[in-house]
C-alpha cells in the first residue's frame, strides 16, 4: 500500500501540543528579546552599557530568525522539522538551565527547565513515525 505524507501526520492531539509550545516559547522568548532591547538594565546590572546593549541586539536578532523559523514550519504543517527545530531549543533550555544552577538562581533553572521538558516533549511527539489513527484505509481485494 502506497501512504500518501499526509497519512504520516502526528495525530490532532500531538498537532495541538506542538502548537501550544510553539505559541508559548514565540511569546515568553519574545518578551526577553524585546525587554532585552528596550531596557537591558531591567534584566541585568550594568546593562545600559554599551556591550549589553550590543549584546541584547545580538540575542534579539537570533530569537527572530529562531521563533519565526518555528511560526513558519508551524504553518506550513512541517511537522518532523518543527520537531527538530524544537528539540535544538530544548538543548539552548537545558544551557540556559545549567547557567542558571551555576548562578544559584532558581528561577532562571526552573523556567528553563521546564520549557525544557515541554520543548523535547513537544519534539519527540512531533518526530514519531507512528502515523494518524484512522487515515490509513486497508486495500480491499
Amino acid at each position: 500500500m502506497i501512504r500518501n505524507p499526509k497519512d504520516m501526520a502526528p495525530s490532532l492531539n500531538v498537532r495541538r501540543f506542538g502548537a501550544l509550545v510553539v505559541l508559548l516559547t514565540v511569546v515568553t522568548s519574545g518578551y526577553f528579546a524585546v525587554s532585552s532591547l528596550a531596557d537591558p538594565g531591567g534584566l541585568v546590572p550594568g546593562g545600559d552599557q554599551a556591550a549589553p546593549r550590543t549584546y541584547a541586539a545580538y540575542m534579539a536578532a537570533r530569537s527572530v530568525v529562531l521563533l519565526g523559523g518555528m511560526v513558519w514550519l508551524l504553518a506550513r504543517h512541517a511537522w518532523r522539522s518543527l520537531g527538530l527545530l524544537l528539540a535544538l531549543n530544548g538543548a539552548v533550555q537545558i544551557g540556559d538551565a545549567a547557567i542558571g544552577a551555576a548562578h544559584r538562581q532558581v528561577p532562571q533553572t526552573i523556567g528553563p527547565l521546564v520549557f525544557a521538558a515541554a520543548l523535547l516533549i513537544a519534539a519527540w511527539l512531533l518526530t514519531g513515525r507512528n502515523p494518524t489513527p484512522g487515515r490509513i484505509r486497508p486495500t480491499s481485494r
